[in-house]
């Protein structure tokens, strides 16, 4: 009875926000030529520092769900944990190499599969000691068959430099996991230097194919033309089924989407077409819909260069945003609000987190009636040390700071609000407050803030990286503000007010830099960076990654920029 306690709950919800979470930031690393294998060599120190990160943790989280799906293909049994299990009974009190774990897995999986023709070495060696991961392309390869090939998959589209080769020459044993109309779920391997060849009745106009089930592969999926037609029309035609995809493969369907627009792969029409088929749904489940919003904010960000087409692409969505405030408007008043879901019934922790989304979002949609809410809260905050409520506390202290334009009273309560922070004995309340402050949209307070993140009296060292990397940098005024703070003081911080924090320094060095989209500020910031390069230490991949991702923006406005105008026209 735990178990399925177990099952439902716990590991129900965290598979559902893995995919949003650790897979999808995976992904967006690792489409770059800066990513690496998960599995490198370490010569200095400085390269032990560098493997804190994101392809460390997330790939190899989602590398691993992976591996359980082909273990466990119908997910009926358990042998991805017996050979877990395995592998920590064999090696307890010991040491152990990667090589020792995929041992394992091989063991079970043989026993499980004899004459499989698939060792799982060879298949996570694949996995393991290459960057980058697959694209697969799925066409029509005859009268009666689908073709599914790989290509490997880069948001430059090409390897422009050729100085990182691999041993398997970025080619991946696929597991890929696949249905059709007949409902029949069929995972088969796709292997390197080779194509998949599906039988596929091409006279019915109703069959179709959907691969990567649940989104539990490492890799994206590109259908031709008339293969997507058939898939599109299978989820969002007469008889739509989009509402029977679990929740992890539409919100990997939505970000997969997007990321192939990114690369050139797809027009952003695509993806404007998906989002607006995917918000007919009105039983949308929370992670899906927080991806919908974040590839919303992501176009935000792309265009924020250009102040008045921001402003029209979100008063394009707004009418969408003030109908969901209006369901939950309720949850959100100074006196008399409805209590949010108890998280101990059954589905209620999904309801009670998109009530709370939802809240947040209507505010950054500008949502008239939600901002005025948000005040409302903050003055009693204010004005009579009210507590404000937890679930609702970082949407209502960034609401009212980066409300515009910015006044003498706002600034008033940017100090109130600083002095809580220096006053706060919680870390987790001064991140709150953090990301709060640095929303504030003028340019002097921003400056002020960054100043105040040199002295450690103030703001410990951990905090003051992530402040002047994340918090301030989430609109273009604190972009450029972060930007030149850095390199007026470079020096200094690296060397003195962070040399204790240097597992902090790729977030810092990225978050200031990865988002500019323009030219100009790319070459401004290699022009300062290029003789600076050896004093980089850990944040050397971070600022490589950097410059590719400021390239990849610059390509995406020239790719997809007037399809936005038209969008919002």
């Amino acid at each position: 009875r735990s178990k399925q306690w177990y099952q439902r709950r716990v590991r129900g919800n965290y598979l559902d926000f893995q995919t949003y979470s650790d897979k999808s930031a995976a992904l967006s690393i690792d489409s770059y030529m800066s990513s690496r294998p998960t599995s490198v060599g370490v010569e200095k120190p400085d390269d032990i520092a560098a493997q804190f990160d994101s392809i460390s943790y997330s790939k190899g989280a989602a590398i691993l769900r992976q591996a359980k799906m082909f273990m466990d293909p119908d997910g009926t049994t358990d042998y991805f944990e017996e050979a877990i299990k395995n592998y920590i009974n064999v090696h307890r009190y010991g040491n152990a190499v990667q090589m020792d774990l995929y041992g394992e897995l091989d063991q079970v999986y043989q026993r499980v599969h004899p004459g499989s023709g698939v060792s799982i070495k060879d298949v996570m060696r694949t996995w393991t000691l290459q960057m980058n991961f697959p694209v697969l392309k799925v066409s029509r390869f005859d009268e009666d068959h689908v073709g599914v090939s790989q290509d490997r998959f880069l948001i430059a589209g090409e390897d422009s430099s050729g100085d990182k080769v691999s041993p398997y020459s970025y080619q991946w044993y696929v597991p890929v996991k696949y249905m059709k109309k007949d409902g029949e779920a069929t995972l088969e391997w796709l292997k390197p230097h080779s194509h998949l060849i599906i039988p596929f009745n091409f006279s019915d106009p109703e069959e179709f194919i959907r691969l990567n089930l649940n989104s539990d592969g490492y890799y994206v999926v590109d259908y031709s033309f008339d293969m997507a037609s058939r898939l599109n029309d299978e989820l969002f035609g007469p008889t739509p089924n989009w509402q029977q995809l679990d929740t992890s493969e539409k919100q990997g369907m939505i970000f997969d989407t997007f990321l192939m627009i990114s690369s050139g792969m797809k027009p952003m029409s695509v993806g404007l077409e998906l989002l607006g088929n995917v918000l007919e749904d009105t039983t949308l489940p929370l992670v899906p819909w927080k991806e919908v919003h974040r590839q919303l904010a992501m176009v935000g960000r792309q265009i924020s260069g250009d102040s008045s087409l921001n402003s029209e692409w979100k008063a394009k969505w707004k009418p969408y945003y003030e109908t969901l405030y209006e369901t939950y408007k309720d949850y959100f008043k100074v006196t008399g609000a409805t209590p949010l879901p108890d998280d101990n019934a059954s589905g209620a922790f999904q309801e009670r987190q998109k009530i709370i989304f939802a809240i947040s979002t209507a505010c950054q949609f500008d949502v008239a009636s939600c901002i005025t809410s948000a005040k409302q809260f903050f003055q009693k905050y204010k004005d009579e040390n009210y507590q404000l409520p937890t679930d609702f506390k970082s949407t209502i202290l960034k609401t009212v700071m980066s409300q515009e334009p910015v006044s003498d009273q706002l600034k008033t309560e940017w100090e109130w609000l600083w002095g809580k922070y220096l006053a706060s004995p919680s870390a987790a309340e001064q991140q709150i407050l953090y990301y709060a402050l640095g929303l504030i949209q003028d340019n002097s307070t921003l400056i002020k803030f960054s100043e105040y993140c040199l002295n450690e009296t103030l703001v410990r060292p951990s905090d003051a990286l992530y402040i002047m990397g994340r918090s301030i940098t989430q609109t273009k005024l604190g972009r450029d503000v972060s930007l030149k703070f850095l390199m007026e003081n470079w020096t200094y911080l690296h060397e003195e007010r962070f040399a204790g924090a240097l597992f902090a320094v790729d977030a810092y060095v990225f978050g200031v830099l990865a988002k500019f989209s323009d030219q100009e500020s790319y070459d401004k910031i290699k022009d300062f960076f290029t003789p600076r390069y050896e004093t980089l230490g850990p944040g050397t991949a971070a600022y490589e990654s950097s410059l590719q991702s400021i390239q990849g923006n610059i390509a995406w406005l020239l790719k997809h920029g007037q399809a936005i105008r038209d969008y919002v026209e």
